[in-house]
């Protein structure tokens, strides 16, 4: 038998703590009494707790300690996954908060994702989205009006842009999604509430129409990583790129 070491212990202690007795945002012992509990030094009670923070577990306050983290959204890349059935499937009220609706004329890189030869006017609209209020993610969405006429005065009250589209008599399916992951920055950070310069996960997807093959929606979404967690659904997708 392979015999551990001690943070792994740590390690150990603590997770099984989280999973069976802590809530979100309780307090993780001390270091000092993690070291009197287990007569290890320092070092050792440190290496077993950055582990469970590398690992998402746990977060830290300046001054106040290390605490568990809020659970996680998983969010499966799939042609039929909508954000909102994920957040309520955590026991959490989805919601959309509309920041700013815009006709525009498409440039070059939007007229590529929608396949037109001509520019047309495009509905942009920049949203956050939020679980119970707390926001999760940064949304730019760029809407095909052709298939949407007066979508403007209907966004602004649903919390599914995907039920909204089946309104139109659409099928939506998520036709192809690249993933990268990005530095937050000011804005970033003042629109999503978040600190310490955290890490966002950019996925880029188009949406077609399942019927008729029409392009309906291309979207940047920009994620709290550490709100939500993402996954590949490989037997129920089309195309995923990672950058």
């Amino acid at each position: 038998m392979t015999k551990k070491f001690d943070y792994e212990i740590i390690y150990e202690y603590l997770k099984n703590k989280i999973k069976n007795d802590l809530q979100c945002n309780d307090k993780i012992p001390s270091e000092n009494e993690l070291c009197t509990l287990f007569n290890i030094t320092r070092t050792t009670v440190r290496q077993g707790i950055n582990k469970l923070k590398n690992e998402g577990f746990i977060f830290s306050k300046q001054g106040s300690g290390y605490f568990v983290s809020p659970l996680k959204i998983s969010y499966t890349l799939c042609q039929k996954t909508t954000f909102s059935n994920e957040i309520i499937k955590i026991g959490k009220i989805p919601s959309i908060k509309i920041l700013e609706i815009q006709t525009v004329t498409p440039n070059d890189f939007i007229l590529d994702k929608f396949n037109m030869k001509e520019a047309q006017s495009i509905l942009k609209i920049t949203l956050i989205r939020m679980a119970d209020d707390t926001p999760i993610l940064l949304g730019y969405s760029y809407l095909n009006t052709t298939l949407l006429p007066n979508i403007d005065s209907k966004i602004v009250s649903t919390t599914s842009f995907t039920k909204t589209f089946e309104e139109y008599g659409l099928e939506p399916i998520r036709d192809h999604s690249e993933l990268e992951i990005i530095p937050s920055d000011e804005e970033y950070m003042r629109l999503l509430q978040i600190q310490n310069n955290l890490p966002l996960i950019k996925i880029a997807s188009t949406s077609t129409d399942a019927k008729s093959g029409q392009i309906i929606e291309y979207v940047e979404s920009y994620f709290r990583s550490d709100l939500v967690k993402i996954s590949i659904d490989f037997n129920n997708q089309k195309e995923v790129t990672a950058l």
